[in-house]
């Protein structure tokens, strides 16, 4: 009996996907200190909320914006994390390029590993976006009044999205048809 030839490696990462989950563990870990440590420079009414001109619109407790970073630093990349988790722990038909390749069944393993590990890759982008957006609101509340640069806003959005855009490209390319195959 002939073993199954294996193509090529990907979508298997070439490393161990233990690398993605440390990195992801570690990065929430350094979101609670970053937040936790850095909440002794805000002031006790924190402008949390900002008109397109820079200026504070809104406000709340440092204590209430400690906990409302923290569930979104925290919360929002393990939610998403935990359901991409399930839904590719169990998947047998997805829409991907080349589905009927990569969904085969001596492949299925490998597929749902690499999407998993990738959708752990999007929750560590999610965490290091809550955490700019966190810096952004302790530069901001230092200034008198508390003012949000645009600029410095926008900036952070656009790195976001660039490193969206290349986690999409990477998902995309990880599932061409292997040549000669």
């Amino acid at each position: 009996m002939n073993p199954v030839p294996q193509a090529r490696s990907a979508p298997q990462a070439r490393y161990s996907h233990r690398v993605t989950w440390s990195v992801f563990v570690l990065l929430l870990l350094f979101a609670i200190f970053f937040v936790t440590g850095t909440a002794w420079q805000l002031p006790p009414q924190v402008a949390s909320q900002f008109d397109a001109f820079g200026q504070a619109n809104a406000f709340m407790s440092r204590s209430g914006y400690i906990r409302f970073v923290l569930c979104l630093a925290i919360g929002l990349p393990c939610i998403v994390v935990f359901t991409l988790t399930m839904v590719y722990a169990r998947a047998t038909e997805l829409k991907l390029p080349n589905s009927d390749y990569w969904l085969a069944p001596q492949r299925l393993d490998r597929t749902r590993s690499f999407l998993i590990a990738h959708g752990v890759w999007f929750g560590s982008l999610l965490v290091a976006l809550v955490c700019m957006v966190h810096w952004l609101e302790l530069v901001a509340n230092r200034r008198q009044p508390p003012y949000l640069s645009g600029q410095t806003f926008a900036a952070v959005l656009i790195a976001f999205l660039i490193a969206t855009a290349v986690w999409v490209t990477t998902l995309m390319f990880a599932f061409r048809r292997p040549a000669g195959e």
